[in-house]
């Protein structure tokens, strides 16, 4: 029998740190003074659409926040 609980936890870290690389680069990155993209803005909102995905299937593998925090 695998442990079906240790890799729900690494397939959710791997689409959290899919959503902070996704922040990082689409959503911070738009204002790095070297930025010379055509359409700044809609690369800003289509990344904070990513991560809000990301982060969604994150939360949705892991089972939620814990009340034990």
């Amino acid at each position: 029998m695998t442990d079906l609980k240790g890799e729900k936890e690494i397939l959710s870290g791997f689409f959290l740190d899919g959503a902070k690389i996704i922040f990082a680069s689409l959503v911070i990155g738009i204002f790095s003074p070297g930025y010379t993209g055509g359409k700044p803005l809609l690369t800003f909102f289509a990344g904070i659409a990513m991560t809000i995905l990301f982060l969604s299937i994150a939360m949705k593998i892991s089972g939620g926040y814990s009340k034990e925090l």
